[in-house]
């Protein structure tokens, strides 16, 4: 029997298998035997997994001196501070808007 890691490492591997046959979702589950109910759900299992890993941006640090910063505490006690500029403003509004 399977542990739940080695079963979500093998359906996640159908959804890359799926990707490259170039089949339509429908037809790769007719062919491999699968209920399409069963490949939906992993699928959305994937689609999440995939959206989680892309939510972060790149960041470069630079040292602020004697400038004034810009501070954000998340409700969890995290904070950030960055360097205020223009063009800081400019990211910190388009990060809260997004």
């Amino acid at each position: 029997m399977q542990d739940k890691n080695e079963q979500r490492i093998q359906k996640l591997q159908m959804i890359t298998a799926w990707q490259q046959s170039g089949l339509t979702q429908k037809a790769f589950c007719n062919t491999h035997n699968i209920a399409y109910h069963i490949f939906h759900y992993w699928y959305g299992v994937y689609r999440t997994a995939q959206k989680a890993s892309d939510c972060f941006l790149p960041l470069n640090v630079i040292p602020a001196g004697n400038q004034e910063l810009i501070t954000i505490t998340a409700v969890n006690g995290i904070r950030v501070q960055v360097s205020f500029t223009d063009q800081s403003v400019g990211f910190i509004k388009q990060l809260l808007l997004s």
